[in-house]
């Protein structure tokens, strides 16, 4: 196994740290069984264990998203994507847990240089959870802010050492402007128990909440006014492939693959089942034996692989900007966007016809597939992913039709 000091150092010709990339690719794959075995306790727990935790602690994995400046293995976002569906395989929280973090330490190494140094600056690897909305409050002080706020959705906040919260800027005289992103450190936040949902129950998502936190003014960065990834003249802190992904093309190809994966598994673990499962009421003595169950299972799998072809394509289109630092047009973006939904929507085909295969026996508790299932369509319907939504953005940019009905930073 490389040492970790050999995979931070090595910068190949493409500009990403591919030792790195098939290393910890391997490691998501060796840790399958520790993570399938705490998937259940995670689940009852509403939150990751401590020792699944340590196990991707000490795999590396939420160094992937750090650049090397800041001692991290600056991988691609191919390598992130394929060690979140790995993860995923096993337990679909752990893997969206993963790139939560992935994605939140990413942004956060996007930010001006004393926001950067106040995160990353004394040599500690941040481990960072991030809420955008409902954006909180920011009162302008001396030499900084007082942070107020409560933020759903907080993924990973358990064992976090930062939390980076959506917030606007409201000044004495009553004027409210758009502001960015504040970090805070999770020992001055407050964990309210919130999370009751059907799937995805492992990722801890609560509510955090903070009362008139002071945050000086290097952790808060300014997004209205400067712009998400503002690399202005004379910044120190940049120049890495990464620096120069797409903000919302980056996190959603990253969070198709989570779902890709565990799609995966689902077609796998249904596919070893139907030999020798009987069809009740019937002659199949062999669900296998069954014409239209073949059918259904080679379509079901033919929708879950061109999925993940179509979300690896766009994973590889980040990774291009990052090479040649081109920005995506705004048809590209659409089109992402589009193709996105369109991955989703075959995933979701997908798990349903598998699952009507598997038969009811599938959703009893003490069945692997029923926390696979329901995490795959839980993670679906996340805002980010919702079809309808990329539909209508691709409609209206080939249409020609302006304003979009999303920012182009996240679209």
């Amino acid at each position: 196994m490389a040492t970790a000091a050999a995979w931070k150092t090595e910068i190949a010709d493409t500009g990403y740290n591919e030792k790195a990339e098939k290393e910890l690719v391997g490691r998501a794959k060796e840790l399958y069984p520790v993570i399938l075995k705490g998937a259940e306790t995670c689940s009852d727990k509403g939150r990751l264990s401590d020792e699944v935790i340590d196990a991707l602690t000490d795999a590396g994995f939420w160094d992937m998203a750090l650049p090397r400046r800041w001692g991290g293995y600056g991988t691609s976002c191919r390598a992130m994507s394929l060690v979140g569906a790995e993860l995923a395989r096993a337990d679909p929280s752990v893997g969206w847990v993963y790139t939560v973090y992935h994605g939140s330490t990413w942004a956060a190494s996007l930010t001006p240089d004393a926001t950067q140094e106040a995160l990353f600056g004394d040599g500690r690897k941040a481990v960072i959870c991030a809420v955008a909305n409902p954006p909180g409050k920011l009162e302008p002080v001396d030499g900084g802010y007082l942070l107020t706020g409560r933020w759903p959705y907080a993924s990973g906040c358990y064992h976090a050492d930062w939390a980076q919260v959506g917030c606007n800027i409201h000044h004495p005289d009553g004027k409210v402007e758009h502001g960015g992103n504040a970090y805070v450190r999770m020992e001055n936040v407050t964990i309210e128990e919130t999370w009751h949902m059907i799937g995805m129950k492992g990722t801890g998502s609560n509510t955090i909440s903070v009362d008139k936190v002071f945050i000086p003014h290097a952790q808060f960065d300014y997004v209205a006014k400067n712009g998400m990834a503002n690399h202005y003249p004379g910044k120190r802190h940049v120049g890495e492939a990464q620096d120069y992904w797409p903000f919302m093309p980056f996190l959603r190809a990253t969070a198709h693959c989570v779902v890709g994966g565990a799609a995966l598994e689902i077609l796998d673990r249904v596919t070893n089942a139907m030999h020798g499962r009987k069809i009740l009421y019937t002659t199949y003595n062999d669900q296998s034996q069954c014409v239209n169950a073949q059918a259904q299972l080679g379509e079901a799998a033919a929708r879950i692989h061109a999925a993940i072809a179509v979300t690896l394509k766009n994973v590889d289109l980040v990774d291009e900007v990052g090479l040649t630092r081109q920005p995506l047009t705004a048809a590209q973006r659409a089109l992402s966007k589009a193709e996105g939904s369109i991955a989703v929507d075959l995933l979701a085909q997908a798990v349903d016809k598998l699952m009507f295969l598997a038969g009811s026996s599938a959703f009893n508790d003490a069945n692997h597939l029923q926390r696979l299932y329901r995490d795959c369509v839980f993670g679906m319907r996340h805002t980010a992913n919702l079809p309808y939504v990329g539909y209508e953005i691709l409609g209206k940019a080939l249409l020609g039709i302006t304003p979009n009905i999303a920012h182009p930073d996240f679209i």
